[in-house]
C-alpha cells in the first residue's frame, strides 16, 4: 500500500512487520524482534515515534505543511509534553542521527534526532519547558555541499 511518510511517497509492505495496538502504543514485530512505538492521529495523518525518529504517515497525496517542514529539518512537538533534555545549542554543528532533544509525552520519552548533517539554526525551547502540539522545537539547516 502506498503512503506518504514525511512527505515522501513509499510502498509499505504489510507482510514485513506486524503492528498490534495497545491503546496509545503500538507494538511492532518484525524478524522476531518486538519494539514499542507511539502513534497519535492528528486529522488525516498519524504521527509515529519509533526508534528515535518521528514520522508523519498520510493516506492522501497532499503533503501537509508539517510533513514538508519535517523533511526540511523543522521539528515540531507531535503532542503536548515536557522537554526533559536538550543536547545542543543554537549554532551547533550536528551529524545525521545525533540526538538533539528529548520530549516526554504520555509517559514515553521521544528523542528527536538530526535528519541530516547540518547546523542548529533555531532552538526555541529549554530543558523543563512544557510544549504544546505543533510547537516549533528546533530547526536544523542542511550542511552546505
Amino acid at each position: 500500500m502506498k503512503r506518504f511518510v514525511n512527505g515522501v511517497e513509499v510502498e509499505l509492505i504489510e507482510s514485513e512487520a506486524k503492528v498490534v495496538s495497545f491503546g496509545d502504543r503500538l507494538m511492532v514485530r518484525s524478524t522476531g524482534k518486538a519494539e514499542s512505538a507511539l502513534a497519535v492521529r492528528v486529522g488525516d495523518a498519524v504521527h509515529v515515534s519509533f526508534r528515535g525518529q518521528q514520522y508523519i504517515v498520510e493516506k492522501s497525496s497532499l503533503r501537509t505543511k508539517r510533513a514538508a517542514a519535517a523533511h526540511s529539518g523543522e521539528m515540531r512537538a507531535p503532542m503536548p509534553g515536557l522537554i526533559v533534555d536538550v543536547m545542543v545549542s543554537k549554532g551547533d554543528e550536528v551529524a545525521l542521527g545525533q540526538k538533539l532533544i528529548v520530549l516526554e509525552a504520555m509517559k514515553t520519552q521521544q528523542p528527536f534526532i538530526a535528519p541530516f548533517d547540518g547546523t542548529v539554526k533555531e532552538l526555541s525551547i529549554s530543558k523543563g519547558d512544557q510544549v504544546i502540539e505543533g510547537q516549533l522545537l528546533v530547526i536544523v539547516e542542511p550542511k552546505a555541499e
